[in-house]
């Protein structure tokens, strides 16, 4: 290949690659959220000022009214119909205003974050998609999709209602204690010294209540665990005599999530009397100071409608006050949430493998090699080590003509499932070419992969759909033809026709057998005609009669096709060469 031909090719898969990029953080996928929706951006900022704004005006209004009429003449006050109604007025639609504003505040804020849950875990998936396989062995599933939907959804609350309402509520106290000073210095005085004392207050009782609601959890995920334990286990436990020691270890957890509730329930309890008291006194202590005469008098006095929307501010001031703490609380948690998929993202993507020479690259999906020429397995000089591991194949070569059946045979840990994923592209050797059907291993697109070879596995791994969807695999290229042709081949033809809805029948209402599963397992990996077929132990965990019902297809499914299998059953049957992997050939 020309060094012309390998740059376009490379520069061509690097584009590829650049047109779903991913990206590197969460702050990333934020910031894109943010340039792809300008619109739902400066809505959601002005709904949160609107919101502020419309919050500390009334006080102020009501403040207006009850001067004027405090300040009112003896007798006729009719000259103060026409102001007190436009006051009224005023005062309406500050309410109206506040509500509709706090309206679209959580409308935007739902919709924001919505865009960003959708964004990171679109993102996320894309990620995946990109891994190399050995992420896949080093990780959990369950831990990859608790990244994938808890901790997402614990980023949904800090970029929606964590870090936008606690800003909203931040502006809001600010304000509150902004409009006391302005009315009296000494009012604002006392407000701004009592908030970090009831700020304090509240973080510690948010915390203890965070620490008894955690123990809760844990507690009854511990006793939820012993249930369908000690169901499972039942006879072993009587046999044993064990009942006792069991019954102990439930009635522990039950314990700890009672008295970890009678934490929870205690705080919540005294918290909010804690805070009508302490609002109370501080408006008594208050207007006390501004009814002092003298020096006092000039530092606290207000007027009677100011002492009005003072009293109106205080009780107003703790609500967000209490809304930062939960805020801060949910920050706290989504961070860990946060450092969790920024790992995601930045691990290593799968490397670009070579390419193969343009001649046959443009070759037919899953044609198969010139037997005068190029084999159909080659696998030249490998050394291969998993992550952290010694090697577990060196310097092994291996050549499969087109049309040979070879099987692969060696002791536990040789390596022989290992050959197989380096055919399938899922690891790249660290030394040696592997070429399949003349083309780099890891270069076959997705899109020819199962025209080019089909893979049988151990296990039959159900998707959600219909028997169609369990062969087809959700390709859109696959024909309901090839299907029927696929399932005929392993012998489910009739099987499937009999159904209700034949092929198109919901998977789970159709009673198929262990070993009819892994038929499916055979047309799933037939139904594109690929040149290859690749077994990993098919019949291993089936009995003597499936045994035989499944190699029969197999034989059917392998005519015509170059085969490479790690089952000494079908060499039995078929024939064909033995390799001996982790020895000298």
């Amino acid at each position: 290949m020309s060094s012309a031909s390998a740059r376009q090719t490379t520069q061509g898969q690097a584009a590829a690659r650049a047109e779903g990029r991913v990206p590197a953080s969460v702050r990333g996928v934020f910031a894109g959220v943010v340039r792809a929706h300008v619109g739902l951006t400066v809505l959601l900022a002005l709904s949160v000022v609107a919101t502020v704004v419309t919050s500390l005006l009334p006080p102020l209004v009501l403040a207006r009214v009850v001067d004027a009429i405090a300040g009112a003449r003896r007798g006729s006050t009719a000259w103060l119909a026409g102001p007190l109604a436009g006051l009224a007025a005023a005062y309406l639609a500050l309410v109206v205003l506040q509500g509709a504003a706090g309206a679209a505040q959580e409308g935007a804020i739902a919709v924001f974050g919505q865009k960003v849950t959708h964004a990171l875990r679109s993102g996320m998936a894309a990620k995946l998609d990109r891994l190399p396989a050995d992420y896949f062995v080093r990780n959990a599933a369950g831990a990859t999709t608790s990244r994938l939907v808890n901790d997402v959804d614990a980023v949904e609350a800090l970029f929606a209602s964590g870090v936008v309402g606690m800003v909203g509520d931040l502006c809001q106290v600010v304000g509150i204690v902004g409009i006391v000073w302005w009315h009296s210095v000494g009012l604002g005085v006392v407000l701004a010294v009592s908030l970090p004392l009831m700020f304090a207050y509240t973080r510690h009782v948010q915390r203890a209540t965070l620490a008894a609601q955690t123990d809760d959890r844990v507690a009854v995920a511990q006793a939820n665990e012993q249930i369908p334990e000690t169901l499972r286990t039942l006879r072993t436990i009587r046999q044993l005599g064990r009942q006792a020691f069991m019954a102990r270890r439930y009635a522990g957890a039950v314990d700890r999530a009672f008295e970890a509730q009678e934490r929870s329930n205690f705080y919540d309890s005294v918290y909010s009397p804690i805070v009508i008291t302490t609002s109370s006194v501080v408006i008594g202590v208050s207007l006390s100071l501004a009814a002092q005469g003298a020096g006092l008098g000039r530092l606290f006095g207000v007027t009677v409608g100011g002492a009005v929307a003072v009293i109106s501010y205080v009780q107003q001031v703790f609500t967000p006050l209490s809304d930062i703490g939960m805020e801060i609380q949910s920050i706290q948690q989504a961070a860990a949430g946060v450092r969790r998929i920024d790992e995601l993202l930045a691990e290593p993507e799968e490397p670009l493998a070579p390419v193969a020479p343009t001649a046959e690259k443009d070759a037919a999906p899953g044609a198969t090699p010139d037997a005068q020429g190029v084999p159909a397995v080659a696998v030249n000089h490998v050394t291969f080590a998993y992550p952290g591991q010694p090697p577990v194949l060196r310097d092994f070569s291996l050549a499969v003509a087109p049309g040979e059946h070879v099987t692969l045979v060696g002791r536990t840990g040789a390596g022989k499932s290992t050959v197989l994923k380096l055919l399938l592209g899922l690891y790249h050797p660290q030394r040696g070419e592997v070429r399949v059907l003349g083309r780099p291993a890891g270069s076959i697109p997705a899109a020819e992969r199962r025209r080019s070879y089909g893979y049988v596995e151990q296990d039959f791994r159900e998707v959600p759909g219909t028997v169609y969807d369990q062969v087809a695999l959700g390709d859109p290229s696959v024909t309901d033809a090839q299907v029927d042709a696929a399932l005929k081949t392993v012998g489910l033809g009739d099987v499937v026709a009999a159904l209700p809805q034949g092929a198109r029948t919901p998977f789970g209402e159709a009673s198929f057998s262990q070993g009819q599963r892994q038929l499916l397992n055979v047309a799933r990996a037939i139904v594109c005609d690929p040149g290859l077929l690749l077994l990993d132990e098919v019949t291993a965990n089936l009995d003597s009669a499936t045994e035989r019902q499944v190699m029969g297809a197999l034989m059917a499914a392998s005519d015509g096709r170059t085969v490479a299998s790690v089952s000494h059953r079908l060499f039995e049957r078929q024939g064909g060469r033995l390799v001996r992997v982790g020895a000298a050939l």
